[in-house]
């Protein structure tokens, strides 16, 4: 009978099969720079959204990157899963909780999750998920996800124009509920401005652009702001280099936790024992109505006196 946990020896090649949302993909990374160090010789094969495709890109670990793709046709998801097979892996570490494992016909799986096993932080249950094909799984000492060509790096730092030390603030969130008010942002930036010697960085996508518009209209110059101009490198780059994350509960939120930048997150609708951060200088400021308004300016710059490294 083959048994679940094997040698490193006898690995050679790994399919991870990663989420979709960009913060639910960082929550995977952990599991990823596990395996990375348990079997240092290995070659990954990754599944993941169109989204988060950009983060393994360039990493030398990974062969190949499969797109997972929900609205292609029944023929073009049955030739995915043909190229699939042919790699013929000696693991599978899945993430989704799918069926591809069982569709890709490697005896070495990691298990579906059983009722009862999805409680605590969603870091804790893939952790958890990898422990069933790797036993004792340690956390990882280091992050092998995210490989930086010379030239993100330099477009990143070209795009903060010469800035180093800095505080990022992340207005946006993809759900409209987890976002904090505009006006609160604004105290939270002017304060930043008065009591911190560095420069305030505003990370977002091409749709939060219009919520930092209105945040820092009334705000005198000297914010760099980045919403819409960073590809996923670029930022994930620029959040590594920060001081200090102001953010609501979102990708940039992961990206801060694995970076172990000191964060500040706010929470309103989700359960941040599940989703919050997971730095190990991390501050939660919680609407226990669940609405992110009733969040108030004081309590906020009172965790970043908390989180302050």
């Amino acid at each position: 009978m083959l048994s679940r946990f094997f040698k490193p020896s006898k690995t050679r090649t790994i399919l991870f099969i990663s989420l979709s949302n960009i913060g639910d993909v960082v929550l995977t990374f952990p599991v990823f720079d596990a395996l990375c160090e348990a079997y240092p010789d290995a070659l990954f094969s990754v599944v993941v959204s169109g989204k988060g495709k950009a983060f393994f890109e360039g990493n030398q670990r990974v062969k190949k990157v499969y797109t997972l793709e929900k609205q292609a046709g029944i023929r073009a998801k049955v030739r995915w899963l043909k190229d699939l097979r042919r790699e013929k892996f000696d693991l599978v570490v899945d993430m989704r909780n799918s069926m591809l494992p069982f569709l890709t016909r490697s005896h070495r799986r990691t298990h579906p999750v059983l009722a009862g096993e999805s409680a605590g932080h969603m870091r804790e249950k893939h952790l958890r998920r990898l422990r069933t094909v790797l036993k004792k799984a340690p956390l990882p000492r280091d992050r092998h996800v995210l490989c930086w060509t010379k030239g993100e790096v330099k477009q990143a730092m070209a795009l903060l124009l010469g800035v180093k030390n800095f505080v990022v603030v992340a207005p946006g969130a993809a759900d409209g509920k987890k976002r904090w008010t505009e006006e609160g942002f604004t105290d939270v930036i002017r304060y930043l401005r008065q009591g911190f010697t560095g420069s305030v960085v505003v990370l977002g996508d091409r749709k939060d652009a219009r919520i930092a518009a209105q945040i820092l209209k009334n705000i005198p110059g000297g914010i760099v702001n980045l919403c819409g101009l960073t590809s996923l490198k670029e930022l994930s780059y620029i959040i590594s280099q920060a001081r200090l994350a102001v953010v609501n509960d979102s990708g940039i939120m992961h990206l801060a936790s694995y970076f172990d930048v000191p964060t500040v997150a706010l929470f309103g609708p989700t359960d941040p024992g599940r989703y919050g951060p997971w730095g190990k200088n991390a501050r939660i400021v919680r609407s226990f109505s669940g609405r992110m308004i009733d969040i108030e300016s004081r309590e906020v710059i009172a965790a970043i006196h908390k989180a302050w490294p």
